[in-house]
């Protein structure tokens, strides 16, 4: 009798255990990781995806263009270009890319058939978010040459953590966004109005005191305002812009883990 109740809980528990919707911290295997890295970045440079990143270069260049003749050349006009380069590619790439990608693997039935086998949902995860933080920080790193910035090492080093930071949480948010999205059509309409939030407030700051209140507490709002205190020699981040790119990124992972446990990456 005891052998049959022991035998019943394990099975249960590993049943549990074993639950699409159920996060559990398993091993990551480097193979699969890689596999699924290489995947998801061969997809980024289809039609659907590689528009984005060309899009946010274009736009730096047009910015570049734009404020380098309306203000005679004046070089920190070349920071704001930059800045707002950096947002739309932040943005478009972290929400949009991820929540997209994320909806092809379900409209392909490609996710149903990764997550039942011996891929596991942090392997899925990782997977997805390393390739678009790489290509948007990639992307970041060329606008920089676009519009002619120089920066020493310190700086480098400023530009490059903050806009790492905020491109992961973007990737993160654009996770959330995913699992609610059945189709591409879906993740579009999903993302659209976070997108234009999280990138408009913060390029219209300089007409509003009222959306630069509002932008210190977007982590693209730090991000933006992080690029003009490089070019002017300043810290990059205060210890209240820590504290928000701080908080916004646990926010974001515990949001995540949260729907994940009751749906796993579908709803």
């Amino acid at each position: 009798m005891n052998i049959t109740v022991n035998s019943t809980a394990r099975s249960t528990g590993k049943k549990k255990a074993d639950a699409p919707g159920a996060l559990t911290l398993k091993p990551v295997h480097m193979r699969k990781l890689a596999a699924i890295i290489d995947v998801k970045g061969r997809a980024l440079f289809s039609k659907n995806f590689i528009i984005m990143p060309v899009f946010s270069l274009g736009f730096t260049f047009l910015m570049q263009v734009l404020y380098e003749r309306a203000s005679g050349g004046l070089e920190a006009m070349n920071a704001y270009a930059l800045a707002m380069g950096m947002l739309m590619n932040v943005s478009m790439m972290g929400f949009y890319c991820t929540a997209a990608s994320l909806a092809e693997e379900k409209e392909k039935n490609t996710l149903r058939t990764l997550m039942t086998s011996s891929v596991n949902g942090l392997e899925f995860f990782l997977g997805s978010l390393i390739p678009i933080v790489l290509m948007t920080e990639a992307v970041n790193v060329l606008c920089v040459f676009i519009v002619h910035m120089t920066m020493n090492p310190i700086q480098w080093a400023a530009y490059l953590a903050v806009t790492t930071t905020a491109s992961v949480i973007a990737s993160v948010g654009g996770m959330l966004l995913g699992i609610f999205a059945k189709n591409q059509v879906s993740a579009s309409t999903l993302t659209t109005p976070v997108v234009l939030v999280f990138m408009m407030i913060p390029m219209f700051t300089g007409f509003s005191e009222t959306l630069q209140k509002i932008s210190m507490f977007f982590f693209t709002g730090i991000a933006f305002d992080a690029i003009a205190n490089i070019s002017n020699g300043l810290p990059a981040v205060d210890a209240k812009g820590i504290a928000v790119l701080a908080a916004e990124f646990i926010l974001s992972v515990i949001l995540f883990l949260v729907l994940y446990r009751r749906n796993g990456f579908e709803r």
